[in-house]
């Protein structure tokens, strides 16, 4: 069994090119997007609703809710069949994938905290992908066919979700070197 990789990135730094290049030179799995989709089924809810809730977009409804309404009670409202999203089902249920994801091994994990969910274990492999802010709107203007004001702004957006996200759900920093084996400066690659 090989081991696991996480990436985790600066938006627009090119880390997605860069992961699924290790990825498929190393003949692992790459793991991105289709996590969503995977714990949108294991929780018996949408991918819109995952996705929102890594946003961070739901958090203050998520919030409102958890504080004033018990999940059987959403539950009862929304439908039998749907599943209720929280904070904690939601972490649990991004734990128990990740785990499953370095247990099989031979995988490239890009983002959804990868970094702190798996930290500590021995066959897994953290990176860090950075840029200045001047490379970063370069490489975004030019592959989304966007001005640099704003991929800018996307990119600060985009940052801003990121570091809410780590904080809010493992209470760390995204830019804690301790959570990293190695840190790539993607501008000098």
């Amino acid at each position: 069994m090989g081991k696991a990789v996480t990436i985790s990135k600066d938006f627009g730094c090119g880390a997605l090119e860069m992961a699924k290049t290790l990825a498929a030179e190393m003949g692992y799995e790459y793991i991105d997007k289709a996590l969503i989709l995977e714990l949108a089924k294991k929780m018996k809810t949408s991918c819109g609703e995952i996705s929102s809730f890594e946003d961070g977009k739901s958090l203050a409804m998520f919030k409102f809710v958890s504080k004033y309404m018990t999940s059987a009670h959403v539950k009862k409202i929304l439908s039998v069949d749907l599943g209720y999203v929280d904070d904690s089902s939601y972490c649990s249920a991004l734990e128990g994938m990740m785990g499953e994801l370095a247990d099989r091994g031979n995988v490239v994990i890009v983002g959804r905290g990868g970094q702190c969910i798996l930290h500590g274990r021995e066959d897994v492999i953290h990176v860090r992908c950075i840029a200045p802010l001047d490379y970063k709107k370069i490489f975004l203007a030019e592959k989304q066919e966007m001005t640099r004001p704003e991929a800018e702004s996307l990119i600060q957006e985009k940052e801003e979700q990121s570091r809410k996200y780590i904080e809010k759900l493992f209470s760390r920093y995204i830019n804690d070197p301790t959570l990293y084996h190695i840190t790539f400066n993607m501008a000098e690659i």
